[in-house]
């Protein structure tokens, strides 16, 4: 936070002794320290009124959508699917009839690679 060393800690007590004097010096560090403690619970009282309100904005914003869904808006169900519709890669039917021949499909046909011939190579 503050990135003060220790070096620098012995020099701010030293000048403490010097400018206020042994004597007031626990008085100072007690006033001191309630200060310190204050502006730390100010602090923490203001992250937590700003979390609060992200909090609450969040809510409102949850709620909005539940009043949405809840007239049908969000999730409404999909277009049921009818037999004449296409698919939308191809074009062809999403309902065509599978004979097993590849013309029907409308598959490529893939001849079988022949066999590799048995014998002597002299």
């Amino acid at each position: 936070m503050l990135d003060i060393g220790w070096w620098e800690l012995l020099l701010l007590a030293v000048l403490a002794v010097i400018v206020v004097g042994p004597k007031d010096l626990p008085r100072m560090m007690v006033t001191v320290g309630r200060y310190v403690a204050r502006l730390r619970a100010m602090a923490a009282e203001f992250q937590r009124g700003f979390e609060d309100i992200a909090r609450q904005t969040e809510l409102e914003d949850l709620k909005k959508e539940i009043d949405r869904a809840g007239q049908g808006d969000i999730l409404s169900s999909p277009p049921p699917i009818r037999p004449d519709d296409t698919d939308d890669d191809t074009g062809r039917s999403a309902t065509s009839s599978v004979s097993g021949s590849p013309a029907s499909t409308g598959a490529p046909s893939i001849d079988p690679a022949p066999a590799p011939k048995t014998g002597d190579a002299s």
